[in-house]
């Protein structure tokens, strides 16, 4: 049994030139099942160290692929090492066909290495709403060219990771509350501070207003036909909370200037006619 594994071994074909042996295959064959046992072992490694740092499955995924991407092209040089070919001439060719290939898809490396910087300092993450480049929606997924975001209307933007890395972008979800305000005209004959009391009252009624930070009643200009407010409150910093506070408070200092006569009037225009004979 033993003469006849090594008689494999000794055996010997030729392939473009170059004399390939059984032991050649059996240790190519070793190398092979060495990198692939490499790569599950690095898969687990990174992903108990990103868990421990707190990252997501999308981080997790990403670093498992590019891991994978150094550990099988270095196994498939080493094998071809074994196999007699001459790995200084291969790691010339494969360095010029890299240059070529890093010119000709420089945007696809950007947004590759954008994206991964995206999910490991995460400036933002699923579920998130974000406005970026005139759009603004909630961010549902985060892959390694672009991130896809759902407008409030419904639609599908999808956007290059390198935009999002390198502009501008506004997290409107970052923090736990956010502000909004409403703006409430009075007649110009209204006692403003009887106004402002009701204003008031109507912020810390508002079941969506929260308490803290203080709600605020300004005077915010002398408009054409009002006194303008401003009612400032905080309420949950998703699109539909913000909405929905607004559309509260609205309501209510509505009822309760009508209770107490206070005037919401219309915008007046007072037009000067010259009569001609």
């Amino acid at each position: 049994m033993i003469s006849m594994i090594i008689e494999v071994l000794k055996t010997s074909v030729t392939f473009l030139g170059i004399e390939i042996t059984g032991l050649m295959v059996a240790v190519a064959g070793f190398l092979l099942v060495a990198g692939f046992i490499a790569d599950q072992i690095s898969n687990i490694l990174v992903e108990r160290a990103i868990e421990k740092r707190g990252g997501d499955k999308h981080v997790s995924k990403t670093s498992k692929k590019l891991t994978s991407y150094v550990i099988y092209p270095v196994t498939f040089a080493v094998i071809l090492g074994v196999f007699g070919f001459p790995l200084a001439s291969l790691g010339a060719a494969v360095g010029l066909i890299g240059l070529g290939l890093s010119f000709a898809l420089k945007d696809m490396i950007s947004n590759f290495i954008s994206g991964l910087f995206i999910m490991i300092n995460k400036p933002f993450k699923i579920g998130d709403q974000i406005q970026v480049s005139g759009e603004s929606g909630t961010v549902r997924d985060i892959n390694i060219r672009a991130t896809e975001i759902k407008t409030y209307d419904g639609r599908q933007v999808i956007v290059p990771n390198s935009t999002l890395y390198n502009g501008k972008v506004i997290n409107n979800t970052a923090y736990n509350c956010r502000r909004f305000d409403v703006i409430v005209g009075i007649g110009y004959d209204e006692d403003i501070q009887e106004a402002k009391e009701l204003a008031i009252q109507t912020l810390e009624e508002a079941s969506t207003v929260k308490s803290r930070p203080e709600p605020q009643v300004l005077v915010n200009e002398l408009g054409g036909s009002s006194v303008n407010l401003k009612l400032r409150g905080w309420s949950k910093p998703s699109k539909a909370n913000m909405l929905k506070s607004a559309s509260e408070v609205t309501q209510i200092v509505k009822e309760k200037y009508d209770e107490s006569g206070i005037d919401i009037p219309y915008p007046i225009r007072t037009v000067y006619m010259n009569n001609e004979e």
